[in-house]
């Protein structure tokens, strides 16, 4: 013992019988460098799905055994939860897992280390199970335009323009919704990317673009006419879309009267996991197809580096391992053509 204090590793064994839920409040005072957004997402995965199996145990008694099990049942759909309702447990994605447990769980546990609670994490050593493209949903453009349709049928037609615009621009729903007619270039068919709309349990509240910079994103042909017709007459600080009395958009209300009815009367009620962000991610789909690069696709859809764009979307970048080999096929006989014929000439 006094080996471990003077080497800076003693910890005290009362510590270590905190319950995880006093650990878990102090881990999220400590979070005050991360948004509105993602702290409710925190308390949400908490609330929901950790302190029901983990409140009350003491974080000494934690073990990587433990935590396994709690993977495997996380997998299956048998683990307690705390859902409205009488809704059921269901297994949850490999994405919903890895923020839960490596996020979360190990998160707090990170902290307790920290504060000298506890001399290691034992969610740290844990698999998850791998992240897939499944967990993605992806629209093609027929379903984009049925959808379209119906949203302005449920709607009205800048409602058509909003699901096309997520679409086949890329950009997250709320930075749509904050932008501004000043934003717009439309003789260059760009768009100014300033600032998002800010969830919280109180309001929304305008903020900086999830990356933390502005970033120009770039806008087809046929969406400007009328992105003009939209804006026209407004003054530069109007909402480009605008609600019925003209303010900005609530995504939660829009969702609720616009988004629910057109995906039921487009008949894609059946595809699992559609949402708003499921039409960011399809642009991603179309822009790759279309032969985008990967770090034009990283300006455009604002993330902060190459490697998450790859991370996320890495799996459509079709394999061009026949282009890599032709290409050397062709310098190499170009190569060798150009020195076959200073040889002749040399002779």
């Amino acid at each position: 013992m006094e080996d471990d204090v003077r080497r800076g590793r003693y910890t005290d064994p009362n510590d270590a019988r905190k319950p995880f839920k006093d650990i878990a409040d102090m881990w999220l005072r400590s979070k005050n460098h991360v948004s509105e957004g993602v702290r409710a997402r925190y308390e949400c995965e908490l609330r929901v799905y950790v302190n029901p199996r983990w409140a009350d145990t003491p974080i000494g008694s934690i073990t990587i055994d433990d935590v396994a099990r709690w993977v495997s049942d996380l997998s299956t759909g048998d683990y307690p939860a705390s859902l409205s309702g009488e809704r059921a447990t269901k297994p949850l994605s490999p994405r919903s897992i890895k923020s839960i447990v490596k996020v979360v769980f190990a998160g707090v546990l990170d902290y307790a280390v920290k504060a000298r609670y506890l001399m290691n994490n034992p969610a740290r050593d844990v698999e998850v199970p791998k992240t897939e493209y499944k967990d993605l949903v992806f629209l093609d453009i027929h379903e984009i335009e049925t959808l379209a349709n119906a949203a302005e049928t449920v709607g009205r037609p800048v409602d058509a323009l909003i699901i096309r615009f997520q679409s086949y621009v890329g950009t997250r729903i709320n930075e749509s919704f904050a932008l501004q007619v000043g934003d717009l270039d439309l003789e260059h068919r760009k768009a100014r990317i300033r600032r998002t709309w800010k969830n919280s349990a109180k309001a929304q509240r305008l903020g900086p673009p999830k990356s933390g910079k502005p970033r120009t994103v770039a806008i087809p042909k046929f969406l400007i006419k009328p992105l003009k017709d939209q804006i026209k007459g407004q003054p530069d600080t109007a909402y480009v879309f605008r609600a019925v009395k003209g303010g900005h958009i609530n995504d939660h209300n829009w969702r609720r009267k616009i988004w629910h009815k057109a995906v039921e009367q487009a008949g894609l009620d059946e595809v699992q996991g559609l949402t708003p962000h499921s039409l960011r991610h399809s642009y991603a789909a179309i822009a790759i197809k279309a032969g985008a690069d990967v770090k034009i696709l990283q300006r455009q859809m604002g993330h902060a580096s190459a490697s998450l764009t790859l991370d996320v979307y890495g799996f459509l970048f079709p394999e061009r391992l026949e282009q890599v080999a032709d290409a050397v096929d062709v310098e190499r006989s170009m190569a060798l053509s150009g020195t076959a014929g200073k040889r002749t000439k040399r002779r």
